[in-house]
C-alpha cells in the first residue's frame, strides 16, 4: 500500500513538472521608427511608426524566442504630404492611428550554399492596409556578431500612395518609400 501510495505521489509530483515546461512562453517585442517629412518650412517634427510584435518559444527551448506575429501598428504624428482636390492647394497631415493587426512572419530562405549559423534567424512580414492604399513590410533579424546578449533587430519600409482623411486632407502621401534598418526591438511589459 505504501508502495503504491509513494508512485502516485511521484506520477502527481512528476506531472506537476511537465505540465507548465509543455506550453511555450510569450513576450511582446516592438520596433520604434522615426519617420521625417522632407523638407518643409517650418520644419515639420519626425513622427513615429511603432510595430509591436509577439515572440514565442518552444516548449522544449528555454529563452530561445523567435519573431511569430505582427499585432500592432501604431502611428503618432506620422507627417503625410496632402495634394488635395484641384484648386485646394497642398497641406500637411500628421497622420495618427492605431490598427490591431494579425501577421504571420514567415521564415526567411537561408542563402543557397551557405549552412545556418547557430542563434542566428530573420523572419519577414508584410501587411496591406485595408482602408488606404500603402503597405508596410520588413525582416526581423539576429545577428550572430556583436555583444551578447544580441537584440533582435529591424529594418523595412513604408509606404502610403493615397490616404483620404477629411476634406482638407486627400490624396495624402508618404512621399515615396520611408526606410529603416538595424533598429532594435525592445521588450514591452505588462
Amino acid at each position: 500500500m505504501k508502495r503504491a501510495l509513494a508512485i502516485g505521489i511521484l506520477s502527481l509530483f512528476a506531472l506537476a513538472l511537465i505540465v507548465p515546461c509543455a506550453q511555450g512562453a510569450t513576450r511582446i517585442r516592438e520596433v520604434r521608427v522615426p519617420i521625417d517629412a522632407s523638407p518643409t518650412s517650418p520644419p515639420t517634427p519626425p513622427g513615429t511608426l511603432t510595430l509591436r510584435f509577439v515572440f514565442k518559444n518552444k516548449p522544449r527551448t528555454k529563452n530561445k524566442f523567435t519573431p511569430r506575429q505582427l499585432i500592432r501598428i501604431d502611428f503618432s504624428n506620422v507627417p503625410l504630404l496632402c495634394m488635395n482636390e484641384p484648386g485646394q492647394g497642398t497641406s500637411r497631415l500628421l497622420f495618427t492611428r492605431t490598427l490591431d493587426v494579425a501577421v504571420k512572419l514567415t521564415k526567411a530562405p537561408q542563402p543557397a550554399g551557405k549552412t545556418p549559423k547557430p542563434g542566428r534567424y530573420a523572419f519577414r512580414f508584410s501587411y496591406t492596409f485595408t482602408d488606404f492604399t500603402g503597405t508596410v513590410r520588413g525582416t526581423i533579424d539576429k545577428p550572430n556578431r556583436g555583444k551578447k546578449p544580441r537584440a533582435p533587430r529591424s529594418q523595412g519600409t513604408l509606404s502610403i500612395t493615397d490616404l483620404d482623411a477629411n476634406p482638407g486632407h486627400t490624396n495624402c502621401t508618404s512621399n515615396g518609400l520611408k526606410q529603416w534598418g538595424g533598429l532594435p526591438l525592445t521588450g514591452v511589459s505588462g
